[in-house]
């Protein structure tokens, strides 16, 4: 069996993974690196498959300070990656980007993380919505949830106020300039938030939303320099 052939195994294998930890700060669950690794871990041994990954490249700036005033700092990290098989010792390869914030020193742990974390994740397309055994529906349909990163309380009115016209046209725009897709994007925000359009988002939610974009633009930044330079090597 070829190398392609035994990943394609794996993915069959992998059908579901249930989100297993929560992020108590904004409030919502996530599909913990741990998990993955665990369940895939078990899958490349089966099929005898290795997976090895290194780190080419880190870059670090200082980003907006916390509430408390305290300095954040965001790195990216750049490398490459690899699947072999130990019977045939072929090998598929590939690149990983990644990106973490962290007010210590635990941004290039963040950012390899959640890149090797990307890297099997869109390989085997690992589905992590919510658990499709939970029956929460009513007469065959399902109920929404309030948000759980909504605050509450005269003290934070303004974040339970909907977004401005403004700030959806800044979200496009933004969208844009990420490289992401508007439609997956759209699909990802309604089922992260539980609504049906991106005028339902909070001031609080699309504050988190540019947060996170303005990640992954400086991410895509710093991967079209490392393409230019390595087009500019060949050139050479």
């Amino acid at each position: 069996m070829k190398l392609k052939e035994k990943l394609v195994e794996v993915s069959k294998a992998i059908e579901y993974l249930k989100k297993d930890k929560t992020n108590k700060m904004q409030g919502y669950n996530y599909l913990s690196e741990a998990k993955i690794k665990e369940v895939i871990k078990k899958q490349f041994e089966q099929q005898g498959i290795i997976f090895n990954y290194s780190t080419r490249s880190v870059r670090e700036y200082e980003i907006s300070q916390t509430h408390k005033g305290t300095k954040q700092f965001c790195t990216i990290a750049e490398g490459s990656y690899s699947f072999m098989d130990i019977e045939s010792e072929e090998v598929i390869k590939g690149h990983w980007f990644g990106s973490g914030s962290d007010t210590g020193d635990k941004g290039l742990y963040k950012a390899i993380t959640g890149g090797i974390k990307y890297v099997l994740n869109t390989n085997f397309l690992i589905p992590s919505g919510d658990d499709p055994e939970n029956d929460n529906g009513v007469n065959g349909k399902d109920k929404k949830t309030k948000p759980q990163n909504q605050p509450t309380g005269k003290s934070n009115a303004k974040y339970q106020k909907l977004v401005t016209d403004k700030q959806i046209k800044r979200l496009y725009a933004m969208e844009r300039e990420a490289g992401l897709d508007p439609q997956k994007t759209d699909d990802y925000i309604k089922q992260k938030y539980q609504v049906d359009s991106k005028k339902e988002l909070t001031m609080n939610q699309i504050d988190e939303i540019f947060k996170g974009l303005d990640k992954k633009i400086e991410a895509k930044k710093i991967a079209d320099e490392f393409e230019e330079s390595e087009q500019g090597k060949l050139k050479v």
